[in-house]
C-alpha cells in the first residue's frame, strides 16, 4: 500500500508544532510549572495586602504563560516565510517501508526502524526522525487518507513509540 500527498507547509501547522515541541519538552514544562506557581504567589501576596510582591510576582507569570505562545506565533511565522525548503510543497510518500519525501527532484527516505517516535498535534502527525529533526504531517493535507497514513504507521512503528491521540 501506498499513499501520496502534498505538503504545504503554512504558519498555522508551524504554530502548532512548536506549542507541542515547546510545552512537551522538559524546559517548556518546567517554564509552565514555575508561572503557574508564580500566579499563585502572586494572587496570595496580593490577598494578604503585599501589592508590590504581587504585581512583580503576577508580571512574571504572565511573562512565563502568556509571552511564550505569541513569541512561538512570530517564530512560526519566520520560520515558514524564511525556510527555502517551506517555500514550495513537499511530496510525501507513505509506505509499509517507510516514509519518503520529494522536492525538486530530490528525495529522501526515512524507513520505520529509524524512527525515534510518532505523536499527532490538534493538526498534525509529527514523525520524529531525531530529537531535533521531524516531518510534520498536516491532517489537512492527507485529508481521507489519514487513517490509512495512521494505520501504516501503528503497523511499522513499534507500540511504545506511537502517541496518537487525535484521531479526527
Amino acid at each position: 500500500m501506498s499513499i501520496k500527498f502534498e505538503v504545504k507547509m503554512t504558519d498555522k501547522i508551524m504554530y502548532d508544532f512548536l506549542l507541542y515541541h515547546s510545552y512537551t519538552s522538559p524546559s517548556g514544562l518546567f517554564a509552565t510549572l514555575v508561572g503557574v506557581g508564580c500566579l499563585m504567589f502572586s494572587i496570595n501576596k496580593g490577598m494578604n495586602g503585599d501589592s508590590q510582591s504581587a504585581i512583580m510576582l503576577g508580571a512574571l507569570a504572565a511573562m512565563l504563560l502568556i509571552s511564550t505562545p505569541f513569541t512561538l506565533k512570530t517564530s512560526a511565522k519566520n520560520q515558514v516565510k524564511s525556510s527555502e525548503m517551506f517555500q514550495k510543497s513537499l511530496e510525501y510518500e507513505v509506505t509499509e517501508n517507510g516514509i519518503s519525501v520529494t522536492q525538486d527532484g530530490q528525495s529522501a527516505e526515512n524507513s520505520w526502524e529509524n524512527i525515534m517516535k510518532v505523536v499527532s498535534t490538534s493538526k498534525s502527525l509529527v514523525i520524529y526522525i531525531t530529537r531535533v529533526r521531524a516531518i510534520i504531517l498536516p491532517k489537512e493535507s492527507m485529508g481521507e487518507d489519514y487513517m490509512a497514513v495512521v494505520e501504516i504507521i501503528s503497523k511499522n512503528v513499534p507500540a511504545k513509540k506511537v502517541k496518537i491521540r487525535h484521531v479526527r
